[in-house]
């Protein structure tokens, strides 16, 4: 293996064709801290659907480097971004830190959605710099990763390593992870930057003290917020140095802005993952709908849907999940789930599992009823919810050039139709104000409120993914018909831009009412 000294690079070959990283990376034989099609073939089919088993037409991706998505599209990302920046570019990124509950008990580690979209690796405490350059790549990539240990892999398993940084995952040069290493060849590096590409964390741990503003906060202090890559530099005097270095330029640009724009409109392999997300949390919607009981808790439900979902081969859920039953539901981040469902309510199910690395958002509104049925009025409003998700979804196309404002003002404007036509007198903002106070949607990918800097008025273009996800909560105001007062419910799906047509990714989750009725009474087949 290949062990560098402090300030030493590992000089990859630089001939870096796709099709030369695509074969380096399927003759690769040592594991490196994460699945690979050699190591792990079963998380890497070439088609979902089908599996690994040959009897069955599958087969395994072995130019893959996270399942579903190929090393070379990695490699056309990068070169994406660098394409887009001017000469004299220079893009720092670091990667994310084990997080922690308490102590040293740990989260489950999830790497940062900017660095593991240009390199796919999953590893903590590492670091991404690229330079734009001459070369027919059009760009030199460091890797700053930590040093194989073989005592520590006897605890923790195996790591990328160095070699790992350029024969698996494309580097250029492989730098250990040391503070000191990575502080040195910034300051190198940047002295012949034009322009700087970086985001610092908004806000200050501990080490950031001195740059606080005026305001001191003894809570921020005594409990600092969590960790982002740049804590890496825990000593205080190499923490200011750094962010003296990078911040300190009048040529410095934010580098999200340019990542959400390349994340906006996703790739055919990342709409396959993001429909194979939406097929596992359709699935475990499905059977939740089946267990779903008077006298059952809402995390007894929960815990249904996670099952389900892991089961499946979900990594993790992408947010915390709603089960808000009866009244419950009119809170719209009711997150307790503690509570028991009655007879003749309805259950909101706002729930989603993240599976290779992409996000599903999905919410259904179902019967608690022992015979399974909505009563005629949770089913008038359920209804109305229905033709507004599916009215939004024929609009979700290129070709008729809507943007997620547009598509917000279409859904109040059909809400307030519906809902007067059923007997509510709106008063002025009474809809927006009351029965529905969110936003009909938002973007979704990596991160479940994807690519934040993309504006609401972007008209939507082929790839890109959003929820449609309109609600109706009615307190118990006499303003309101009685019949449909303590009722609150919300329908979404996850909706990719199509040119003429929009694909709908969360299709496996059944929400017309029939079906809804069917699967909770018991008369739909159990998934396998």
């Amino acid at each position: 293996m290949l062990r560098a000294k402090p300030g030493t690079a590992v000089r990859a070959v630089r001939a870096r064709s796709a099709g030369l990283r695509a074969s380096r990376h399927a003759l690769h034989t040592r594991a490196v801290g994460q699945p690979l099609p050699h190591t792990h073939p079963h998380l890497f089919p070439i088609d979902f659907r089908r599996g690994t088993d040959a009897e069955k037409g599958g087969g395994v991706a072995l130019d893959h480097l996270t399942p579903g998505i190929p090393a070379a599209e990695y490699e056309a990302r990068r070169r994406r971004l660098m394409e887009r920046l001017p000469t004299g570019s220079v893009v720092v990124l670091m990667g994310g830190r084990i997080k922690y509950m308490s102590r040293n008990i740990f989260y489950k580690f999830r790497q940062e959605s900017n660095f593991w979209y240009l390199t796919g690796l999953e590893e903590p405490d590492a670091a991404l710099v690229m330079v734009k350059d001459s070369s027919a790549r059009g760009y030199a990539m460091t890797l700053f990763v930590a040093p194989r240990q073989e005592h520590k892999e006897v605890w923790d398993g195996p790591t990328c390593g160095l070699d790992g940084a350029v024969q698996v995952f494309g580097a250029d040069y492989a730098e250990p992870n040391d503070p000191s290493v990575i502080l040195h060849i910034l300051k190198k590096t940047l002295a012949s930057a034009e322009h700087l590409y970086v985001d610092l964390p908004a806000q200050m741990t501990i080490p950031r003290q001195s740059l606080r503003p005026p305001r001191f906060s003894i809570h921020d202090f005594l409990a600092p917020p969590t960790p982002t890559g740049y804590d890496l530099f825990a000593r205080k005097t190499d923490f200011d140095s750094v962010v003296r270095l990078l911040s300190d330029r009048r040529n410095t640009h934010s580098l999200q802005r340019e990542m959400d724009q390349l994340r906006s409109r996703k790739s055919a392999n990342e709409i396959k993952v993001m429909r194979h997300a939406g097929a596992i949390s359709g699935a475990a919607m499905t059977e939740t709908m089946r267990a779903v009981r008077p006298g059952m808790l809402e995390s007894e439900a929960q815990a249904v849907f996670e099952y389900e979902c892991a089961r499946r081969g979900a990594a993790r859920q992408a947010y915390v999940p709603v089960f808000a039953s009866g009244r419950n539901a009119l809170m719209i981040h009711y997150v307790r789930n503690d509570c028991v469902m009655h007879d003749r309510e309805v259950l909101s199910v706002d729930a989603g599992c993240e599976f290779a690395g992409y996000a599903s958002d999905i919410t259904r509104t179902m019967p608690t009823a022992a015979d399974g049925r909505f009563t005629p009025a949770q089913r008038d409003l359920y209804e109305v919810l229905l033709r507004v998700l599916k009215g939004c979804t024929k609009l979700a196309t290129a070709r008729q050039g809507y943007s997620l404002s547009e598509l917000h003002r279409r859904s109040v404007e059909m809400l307030s139709a519906e809902l007067r036509a059923l007997g509510f007198s709106l008063g002025f903002g009474a809809l927006e104000r009351t029965l529905y106070p969110h936003y009909l949607s938002h973007w979704l990918g990596i991160d479940l409120h994807d690519t934040s800097t993309v504006e609401r008025s972007t008209r939507l273009q082929e790839g890109m993914v959003f929820t449609i996800e309109p609600g109706l909560y009615v307190p118990d105001d006499p303003a309101f018909p009685k019949a449909y007062r303590g009722i609150g419910m919300r329908v979404e799906d996850d909706v990719a831009v199509g040119d003429e047509e929009p694909y709908v990714l969360s299709a496996d989750a059944p929400k017309e009412v029939v079906d809804l009725e069917a699967v909770c009474s018991g008369r739909l087949p159990r998934f396998v």
